[in-house]
């Protein structure tokens, strides 16, 4: 899938946690409607600890849109009463709570060329080994609009749920993170300025996606380059501490 013609994905509904937009996610899908929750919402940042506290908006596919809505309307009218689900369809004026706490734990941002494959297995392993005291996020220099079929399932085959997408870094425009780490070399050249208030160090490793062999060896190549990531990345930001 090239950039050209990856799908595109709206926001229909605004939860209030992650916990409420697992609930939506749930209900959609049930309506044969793939659901994906925003990656960089402030619930998910504010979720492990002021209890799901915050606003995560689910996404459906451009294509979906006007179904989804549909059903979501349909539901706040009180048609699917079985349904335990919490949040407002997007337009819905609410005042929503202000976290009680700020999170304390550090970010970090991993930055390849294409978002498809290193920068998305470091995203997901910190935020599976390393829950408690980071927060990961990743993106490209020149993102690809996909991620690898084969890092996402090298990801799910070492047991992490990961819902990733391939992103520019220009997404995180006026954040701040505590460490950027860049991964491959282009990446380390076009790493904006503004992105330079922290710390930035460079940890390379292989594009896995340009080996060349069966589908078999392309898959373990993969896995080793999971496991180098892993070993590295969990090494030095529980050095860090």
């Amino acid at each position: 899938m090239t950039k050209e013609n990856k799908p595109e994905f709206v926001t229909v509904y605004k939860a209030h946690g992650k916990l409420d937009a697992e609930s939506i996610k749930g209900f959609l899908e049930a309506q044969d409607i793939p659901a994906f929750l925003d990656p960089n919402a402030i619930g998910q940042i504010y979720g492990l600890t002021v209890g799901d506290l915050g606003q995560v908006g689910v996404m459906v596919s451009s294509e979906n849109e006007a179904r989804a809505r549909e059903l979501l309307e349909a539901m706040e009218s009180g048609e699917f009463e079985d349904e335990v689900l919490m949040g407002s369809p997007v337009g819905v004026e609410e005042n929503v709570e202000e976290p009680a706490e700020i999170d304390q734990r550090k970010r970090v941002l991993f930055l390849c060329t294409g978002n498809s494959c290193r920068s998305q297995m470091a995203e997901a392993i910190v935020n599976h080994y390393l829950p408690k005291e980071w927060i990961a996020f990743s993106a490209g220099s020149e993102p690809s609009g996909y991620v690898h079929p084969m890092a996402s399932q090298v990801i799910q085959d070492f047991g992490i749920v990961h819902e990733g997408y391939s992103k520019p870094v220009d997404e995180f425009l006026g954040q701040e993170f505590d460490v950027v780490i860049t991964l491959c070399d282009s990446a380390r050249e076009a790493c904006p300025l503004w992105l330079k208030k922290g710390t930035i160090i460079h940890l390379g490793f292989a594009d896995p996606a340009l080996f060349e062999g069966t589908t078999e060896q392309k898959l373990q190549v993969f896995k080793d380059t999971f496991e180098a990531i892993r070993a590295t990345i969990i090494s030095y930001l529980e050095d860090l501490g």
